[in-house]
Parts: C-alpha cells; sequence; structure tokens
C-alpha cells in the first residue's frame, strides 16, 4: 500500500469518517480528516470571540494550523477530537468552510498533510472536496452517500437523541444545502469516483466495499 491515497467524500452522516478510519486500520496506513481543519478554525474562533462572518478573522487563524497524523495543532497546541466536534463547533465549522479565502488558506495544509503520509506509506484522507479538490489525482476515490432519512437515523443515534429526529434531519438537510450551493468547492461526486449508496448497510458492509475497491487497486500486498 505504499504512496497510495485514497479519498473518501461525501455529505453529512454518510459515514465517512467512521469508515475511512476503519479502512485504514486495515490497509495500515494513515487516516486523515480535512475537516478538522476548518472544526479547528471554528473552535479558536469561539474561544477567541472571533465573528464566523469574519473572513479575516478566520484566515489569521487559518494560517497559524498544522495538519498531521496526530491531528491538528493550533500554535503548538495539540486539539483534541473531542474539542473538535463539541456541537457548537460543528455548527460554526460549516460557516467557516464556506468562506473561499479560508479554503485557499487550508487547502495547502492538507495537501501537505496527504504528500507527508504518502510519503510513509499511504492514506485513507476525507472531506466533502478531496476527490474533486483537495487531491484530485488520488488513486481512488469514493463518494458514499445514503437518503437524508437514514443519515438523520444515524446521527440521532450516534448523539443520543433519538427522540429529536425531526430536528436532527433538519440539521442535514440545512448542512447538505450548505454544502452544495457553497460557490467555493461545492460538495459533489469526483466524475472517477466510485459512488456507495449506504443506504440499508450496515458498518461493517460498508467497509468491506470499500476495501474491496482498495484491494483491486493496490494489488496483491494492499491489506
Amino acid at each position: 500500500m505504499g504512496g497510495f491515497l485514497v479519498a473518501i467524500d461525501g455529505p453529512a452522516g454518510s459515514g465517512k469518517s467512521s469508515v475511512a478510519r476503519e479502512v485504514a486500520r486495515r490497509l495500515g496506513v494513515t487516516d486523515i480528516s480535512t475537516g478538522a481543519v476548518y472544526r479547528a478554525v471554528a473552535l479558536v474562533a469561539i474561544e477567541d470571540g472571533v465573528d464566523p462572518a469574519d473572513e479575516e478573522g478566520l484566515v489569521r487563524i487559518a494560517r497559524r494550523l498544522e495538519l498531521g497524523p496526530g491531528g491538528v495543532r493550533y500554535d503548538g497546541r495539540w486539539i483534541s477530537g473531542e474539542e473538535l466536534h463539541a456541537p457548537e463547533v460543528s455548527g460554526v465549522a460549516s460557516k467557516v468552510s464556506a468562506h473561499p479565502r479560508v479554503r485557499e488558506v487550508l487547502l495547502p495544509v492538507q495537501r501537505r498533510a496527504a504528500e507527508e503520509a504518502r510519503r510513509a506509506g499511504g492514506a485513507v484522507v476525507e472531506g466533502r472536496d478531496i476527490g474533486t479538490v483537495v487531491l484530485p489525482e488520488a488513486d481512488l476515490k469514493i463518494f458514499l452517500s445514503a437518503s437524508t432519512e437514514e443519515r438523520a437515523r444515524r446521527r440521532a443515534l450516534q448523539s443520543g437523541r433519538e427522540a429529536d429526529l425531526d430536528e436532527v434531519r433538519e440539521a442535514i438537510m440545512l448542512r447538505d444545502r450548505q454544502d452544495t450551493e457553497r460557490e467555493s468547492a461545492p460538495l459533489r461526486p469526483a466524475p472517477d469516483a466510485v459512488i456507495v449508496d449506504t443506504t440499508g448497510m450496515g458498518f461493517e458492509e460498508v467497509v468491506e466495499k470499500v476495501m474491496g475497491l482498495a484491494r483491486r487497486l493496490c494489488g496483491p500486498s494492499g491489506g
């Protein structure tokens, strides 16, 4: 699997993060979540009182971020996954990612992390614009999708908010609109991506589907 890059994209609740982590583990390569840098900008903006509409303020934060196998670092401080996935951070992250200049600053950060991981043996890189923008030359591009209802159900179960399914569904639909309608790097499958509809599929079934695609391209030595 040396030097092999797998790009996994998909909308909120499609399962791309958990699938990418497990596929990377089975392949013995690095898992990189490019969305972590947007969440990190959002977290620091909240902590420092920077308005999500203040593009210049967000750009200043973005320029001080690093992304690597260990996660995201801001001014020498490692930011934990728990901090990045706080509900208030998730809401601001979608606004942060809509700013073209923020995306412009973070793009080389994401590419550099992927290149370093590739040189170290390979990586599974997941996000919302990996196959189309971040790594258009990735060896394998996968776009995970699922129905809105399925994605809302998964998110509700993950967060323990089954009773708030309608609210979760509305949040999913809003994020979909923000991701697909933004001017800079809208969410869409790359022309050469393999689209995998995970509606009705279990986690292991999705992982095996992706592993099958990776094995065919990696050859006997992959995984």
